[in-house]
């Protein structure tokens, strides 16, 4: 059966992702993350918020990474989280975006996304142990001093490449791949996430996989693209090199990446043609919406994450999709 979860940019204020927190409550979403982009807001208080005033699903940020939070660190947002949400916390690590603009380089992210989660889930499970990787050490002595879940938390973790999906499969309950709403990548990705399942002696199909990217609904279908593109510009210049389907040669792809090296959005909004904001968010009437996310589903995944903006009017926006797009699955 089609799942759904949904995500939220790090740019609000606490009271209205309250708000928020109380309409998404309403519908049947399985995950309800935060983005860790750069330059936005952490996601600890709007996650908070959201443990606070909703009863059902995980929560959780989508994605730490390892380059700029240690560990420690992440697991004690972890166990406040987990004690707020009355044991609903997830842990989403990835390897992170934009790092290069602050000069901060992501060596190996393979073995770093691995001894995070590792010394991530020691901590939160009240080991006193030391431990010794190649990023990270802890002393044996070391451990959180404040209640802490005693168990193991769900895992998900973000990324578009081989081998972090193939990793994803050998220790993780879901993979995401976070700016992707393109049917044909997902046997591509399904294959990766399987073979990492098997290499470990898992079931691949207790491995959720997750597309997740901007979504714009709206009754008006010209509004809607309009808004996704001036939400996807930002991250093509990443995602479009990930596309395995997608040639990154052309001269649109050379104009947006210009625009945005100028750190003009708007000129990389226009420059991205409607095939090619298809690849990379889903957006337009919910009718519109809901051929889009059909195929996804046929094609193979298990949830689709609604990502920011949602709409014009965010409130109004999660309604349409929790009463018009989420039955149309579900019911």
């Amino acid at each position: 059966m089609a799942q759904f979860a949904i995500s939220f940019q790090g740019n609000k204020s606490d009271d209205f992702y309250q708000e928020l927190a109380k309409i998404a409550n309403n519908y049947d979403f399985q995950t309800i993350s935060v983005y860790q982009d750069l330059f936005f807001q952490p996601p600890w208080p709007a996650l908070l918020q959201f443990a606070k005033h909703t009863n059902h699903p995980l929560v959780g940020p989508a994605v730490v990474n390892p380059y700029l939070c240690h560990p420690v660190l992440t697991a004690s947002n972890l166990a406040l989280l987990d004690q707020t949400s009355n044991g609903r916390a997830f842990l989403g690590v990835g390897k992170g975006a934009w790092l290069k603009q602050v000069g901060i380089q992501q060596p190996k992210p393979i073995e770093a996304i691995r001894e995070t989660i590792e010394l991530v889930q020691q901590l939160l499970e009240g080991k006193r142990q030391s431990y010794e990787g190649t990023f990270f050490q802890l002393s044996s002595k070391a451990h959180l001093r404040f209640t802490i879940p005693e168990r193991k938390l769900p895992v998900l973790i973000g990324g578009w490449g081989p081998r972090i999906l193939s990793l994803a499969g050998q220790i993780a309950d879901m993979a995401k791949v976070g700016g992707c709403a393109n049917p044909e990548c997902v046997p591509i990705f399904r294959n990766h996430l399987n073979k990492g399942a098997q290499e470990a002696g898992r079931d691949p199909n207790s491995i959720k996989l997750i597309f997740g990217a901007v979504t714009v609904v709206d009754y008006n279908a010209d509004v809607a693209e309009q808004l996704a593109r001036q939400n996807v510009a930002m991250y093509v210049g990443i995602t479009a090199k990930l596309d395995p389907t997608f040639s990154t040669t052309s001269q649109e792809i050379s104009a947006i990446q210009t625009a945005l090296d100028k750190g003009d959005e708007e000129a990389a909004a226009n420059a991205l043609s409607k095939e090619t904001l298809k690849r990379f968010s889903v957006f337009g009437t919910p009718h519109e919406i809901t051929i889009h996310l059909e195929k996804l589903f046929d094609a193979g995944i298990d949830i689709f994450d609604f990502g920011t903006p949602h709409g014009v009017n965010e409130n109004s926006a999660i309604r349409i999709l929790g009463e018009e797009i989420i039955p149309y699955f579900t019911t």
